[in-house]
């Protein structure tokens, strides 16, 4: 039984739909969570109010952890070389709460580069170019996966082998062991070498961690899928040069693929 023309279109639209999504899951995955995925048309009023909600609680679990080691550093610590051992972590927060805003701040332009992709899937109508639109969004995921296993992994272990290693102090003439911090915490907010304000104030510190790691992730992993489908679209645009240079058909037709090359390329450039 043949398929109708309304039959193959809908068939089209489904699989440029299906594939859109496919190469920008890992992201929505990564940005959805710290409620730094852009909203779109359709984003109900519940949604748009859950993500603010997320979007406090990041900046409240970055600040948590950035304020009391600055309060530390200017306030209590004299020693330089403790100080110089904390300034790495610390600004690791920092950064990554610039990062936050920089992502929230260019949500539109992100959203806009998104559409653009999907519209790009939607052009996509033979066969031969899908295939090779799909072997740049593999690779773009990939790398996407790549920075998130590095990410998480490199950082949570640095948070665990310091939450393992126990330190000793000199509290009112008595030997106190706690737990290490992965930034230093002021003493004047909370006593860190109580228990349980340790372990509660480490946890909060690794949800912490956490945050500041997706953010760092979702921001790679866009540039990533960003790039790679530039490239896809590149690869595409360089197909049709072939296939324009090797064939000889009547000069109309040569003249009509040319001017579709030249659309994509200044399409590509935007």
């Amino acid at each position: 039984m043949m398929t109708s023309l309304p039959d193959k279109l809908m068939s089209a639209s489904f699989h440029s739909n299906e594939h859109h999504d496919y190469s920008i899951q890992l992201n929505r995955w990564f940005l959805k969570p710290i409620g730094a995925w852009p909203e779109s048309r359709a984003t109900t009023i519940a949604e748009r109010l859950l993500s603010r909600i997320i979007q406090i609680t990041c900046y409240a679990l970055i600040a948590f952890t950035v304020v009391p080691c600055m309060l530390y550093f200017y306030l209590e610590q004299q020693e330089l070389d403790i100080k110089m051992n904390s300034v790495g972590p610390v600004s690791h927060w920092i950064m990554n709460g610039i990062n936050y805003s920089s992502l929230l701040w260019r949500g539109k332009d992100i959203r806009r580069c998104i559409e653009h992709m999907e519209s790009d899937w939607c052009a996509m109508s033979r066969i031969e170019d899908r295939v090779v639109m799909l072997k740049y969004a593999r690779f773009g995921r990939s790398v996407a996966g790549f920075c998130a296993v590095f990410m998480h992994c490199g950082v949570f272990s640095y948070s665990v082998v310091n939450g393992l290693s126990p330190m000793i102090t000199m509290i009112d003439n008595q030997t106190v062991m706690m737990r290490r911090l992965p930034c230093p915490f002021y003493s004047k907010l909370l006593d860190t070498s109580r228990d349980p304000i340790n372990e509660i104030v480490l946890a909060m510190q690794f949800l912490s961690g956490f945050i500041a790691n997706s953010i760092t992730v979702g921001a790679c992993s866009l540039a990533a899928v960003l790039a790679t489908h530039a490239c896809g679209q590149f690869a595409v645009l360089y197909s049709w040069l072939s296939e324009l240079v090797d064939e000889e058909k009547e000069k109309r037709f040569i003249e009509c693929k040319l001017a579709n090359i030249v659309e994509q390329h200044l399409r590509i450039l935007k």
